[in-house]
């Protein structure tokens, strides 16, 4: 019981911290970035075939993806 009610007063106080964080910062008033869909596109992959940085983060997600596969072998393996 003690333990509970401690816990919900320590998530009051941080919901309380994230409340006054949040309200504390000084937004940016006027127009929102006029950024779109196709210019993240042609950043992301480019216009032409050998520009952008598309193959650079499928290189990355496949990397992240092996790793995850090895951390989950290694956590699985059976002690001998």
């Amino acid at each position: 019981m003690n333990g509970s009610i401690v816990r919900g007063l320590a998530v009051l106080a941080m919901a309380l911290l994230f409340i006054g964080a949040i309200m504390s910062v000084d937004w940016p008033s006027g127009d929102i970035d006029q950024t779109t869909n196709e210019r993240v596109g042609q950043t992301l992959f480019g216009v032409s075939s050998d520009s952008g940085y598309g193959v650079v983060v499928l290189l990355i997600g496949l990397l992240l993806l092996v790793a995850i596969m090895g951390g989950i072998f290694l956590a699985k393996e059976e002690a001998e």
